[in-house]
């Protein structure tokens, strides 16, 4: 029996890695192909895969390489992206890799005559942008919108667009949340302050993600798993707001009490990307890969801690604060560098205004939302009990109004949710879509979803956007 022949990139990342070193196990069934950039770091890191897997060294923006890779696959799972802080350092390298690679693999795609191919690519939850209490549960089919200065979040927009309109016949998007991995103990970038302590995920362990893979490859996948956008999480046991997650992150350091090391000042009160999923478990139903708990990775990190993080627990709060939480929220792209600096356009971004950063009250008056509220559950704008297959220009029209526009096709065939059709946003773009891309992915108007983000403006047209907006 002819063996699956599986291309997976980005092997040298977190998700890669760990889906790597389960994927070799299964060389009776599986063939595994990768681009990889050529570097003495890469090299190490696969240097004990040589003879298990085809590498072929290069770059995904490079078209040529890409093709070759692709030859003869029966699987495309596309991992790699740059991701932040870097993505959002050097917007257009994030812009040239992430959507670069994929219009490179679509490319390739078509040449080869891979017809039956299944392409799997891993977004963000970062599309859905900033969704704080008591907003902070979503689903598939919400409002797409990046946060503010988050390149990286436009670039997979962007790509993931083009993915669902691709007009192949398997084609899903997974959207990964946050991964808990061994690195996230190193983390010593000003990103760290960008989410604020009321923030929420749904976190996902490295080795769950792996396994999600391993699963992806190995199962025999219905039709239906196809020709949609799934989010990806790791249950309830890894629903975290961000002051938990700071408090367990830093107790496996040995630091108790995160309030003796921090100010709240120093984190974003808003535009950071997160929440809780309704949805993560039609995924896990399909895949089954969760098997850790927040807690579980903890007590693995616990094990594995290296110095000198070991030694943090010997020194005095007041010494770890000064000189290693702050000197970091100065760096140029933390929070207290801003504020230094004057960057009124960061600091209405994550704060609101410089005057309501003044008024973030210290640690015995700041207001955490750990309590559990009411879910609130967003309006998509159509009638999602009926079955697709019935699904009509009429449902169209009601959705385009429910986003402050309109649909301007004169005819479709009902159930057909893949041909494209004409559309007008409330800014009076217009644009062609699909109805799937619409209806039951979260985009609308692409010029909308980038860079300058006249978020209040739209939200002001636009009912369907504005329940992501805040007031």
């Amino acid at each position: 029996m002819k063996k699956k022949r599986v291309f997976i990139s980005g092997i040298t990342g977190v998700m890669g890695q760990s889906a790597l070193k389960r994927l070799i196990m299964h060389d009776k069934d599986l063939e595994i192909v990768s681009i990889v950039r050529e570097s003495e770091k890469n090299r190490e890191i696969l240097k004990q895969y040589q003879g298990k897997i085809e590498i072929v060294w290069g770059d995904l923006r490079d078209y040529f390489g890409v093709k070759e890779a692709l030859s003869d696959v029966d699987m495309i799972i596309h991992c790699a992206a740059l991701v932040s802080p870097a993505a959002d350092y050097y917007p257009a390298l994030a812009k040239e890799i992430n959507v670069g690679s994929v219009d490179n693999i679509l490319r390739a795609i078509e040449e080869l005559n891979l017809k039956d191919v299944q392409l799997v690519y891993i977004g963000t939850v970062a599309e859905t942008g900033s969704r704080l209490f008591p907003k902070h549960w979503g689903r598939i089919g919400d409002p797409i919108k990046a946060s503010l200065f988050d390149y990286y979040a436009v670039s997979k927009i962007e790509a993931e667009r083009k993915i669902i309109e691709s007009k192949l016949k398997y084609w899903v998007s997974l959207r990964q949340t946050g991964i808990l991995h061994k690195g996230l103990l190193d983390m010593r970038e000003g990103i760290m302050y960008h989410q604020p302590l009321n923030n929420v995920l749904e976190w996902i362990t490295e080795e769950d993600s792996g396994r999600l893979i391993e699963n992806l490859c190995l199962k025999d996948l219905p039709d239906n798993f196809w020709k949609q956008v799934y989010n990806i999480g790791g249950g309830p046991s890894c629903r975290l707001n961000n002051f938990e997650f700071m408090s367990k992150i830093l107790g496996v350091m040995g630091i108790k009490d995160i309030t003796k090391v921090f100010e709240p000042k120093w984190f974003a009160s808003q535009n950071f990307h997160g929440q809780y999923f309704l949805d993560s478990d039609i995924l896990n139903d399909i895949l089954d890969f969760r098997r850790e708990s927040v807690d579980d990775f903890m007590v693995r990190m616990s094990e594995e801690l290296s110095y000198p993080l070991t030694v943090l627990k010997y020194l005095p709060s007041f010494l770890i604060k000064e000189f290693i939480m702050k000197k970091i929220a100065k760096q140029e792209h933390g929070s207290l560098y801003w504020i230094k600096h004057q960057e009124t356009s960061k600091i209405d971004a994550f704060w609101g205004s410089l005057e309501k950063w003044k008024k973030i009250p210290k640690w015995n008056e700041f207001e955490l939302n750990l309590q559990e509220s009411e879910i609130q559950v967003l309006n998509h704008g159509y009638d999602e009990s009926k079955d697709s297959k019935y699904l009509n220009l009429k449902d169209m029209k009601e959705a385009a109004l429910f986003r402050g526009g309109s649909c301007l096709a004169k005819a479709m065939v009902q159930g057909d949710l893949d041909t494209a059709l004409k559309w007008e946003c409330a800014l009076f773009h217009q644009f062609t879509a699909s109805p799937r891309l619409v209806l039951k992915t979260g985009h609308w108007c692409p010029h909308c979803a980038m860079p300058p983000w006249n978020y209040r403006v739209i939200a002001n047209v636009n009912p369907f956007f504005k329940q992501v907006v805040s007031s």
